[in-house]
């Protein structure tokens, strides 16, 4: 069982960074050693449980999953999470947002472009015929995508990205997928609130 527990101290500050060196979310304790990185920890978890196993069983389909989260979390994610300060209108630099965005929208490009390389032909998952650790890195930044981009002007974040767009509709039916997005839903409804 993995409890899920807020912080305490803001992110970034340095009461956080003695629970995680990085100061960011998501960090999981484990006895008296924390892992950080939603990447790692999905690893983590998936190595504790394998079965159903969310790799694929062949070398290239892994590689695959691995290469559409590496492009999730260092060129869609990273601009991304710049942005979210500038959310509000009162702290917006209008100029970073816009580099931000050009820089967010090449790592949406990136994706588009490897989905259909790894043969992503309208299904329901990104690699292969079920959940993979792609879907679980994918999923979150999607709806952080479509929940946070329009504030910034961007009314149709996957517009120009006909594959991501294709998935994003499908994906949200899987029952597990679902569930995660219900909960974000939550999340982000408080945190507005």
């Amino acid at each position: 069982m993995i409890e899920y527990v807020l912080p305490t101290a803001s992110l970034g500050s340095e009461e956080f960074k003695k629970t995680n060196p990085t100061g960011k979310i998501p960090a999981l304790q484990i006895n008296d050693r924390v892992l950080g990185e939603s990447e790692v920890i999905c690893e983590y978890i998936e190595d504790l449980f394998p079965e159903p196993s969310l790799r694929p069983e062949d070398p290239l389909g892994r590689a695959q999953v691995r290469l559409l989260s590496r492009i999730v979390d260092l060129y869609i994610l990273t601009p991304l999470f710049k942005m979210l300060p500038h959310l509000s209108r009162k702290f917006r630099e209008d100029k970073f947002v816009e580099d931000q965005l050009v820089d967010m929208n090449k790592g949406l490009e990136s994706l588009e472009i490897n989905m259909s390389l790894g043969g992503y032909q309208d299904g329901n998952y990104a690699v292969g015929s079920y959940l993979t650790l792609a879907d679980c890195a994918l999923v979150p930044m999607l709806f952080l995508q479509e929940n946070t981009v329009p504030i910034l002007g961007v009314s149709k974040p996957f517009a120009e990205f006909p594959i991501i767009e294709t998935y994003w509709q499908k994906i949200q039916s899987d029952e597990y997928c679902a569930k995660v997005l219900a909960e974000m839903r939550k999340g982000l409804s408080a945190r507005m609130s």
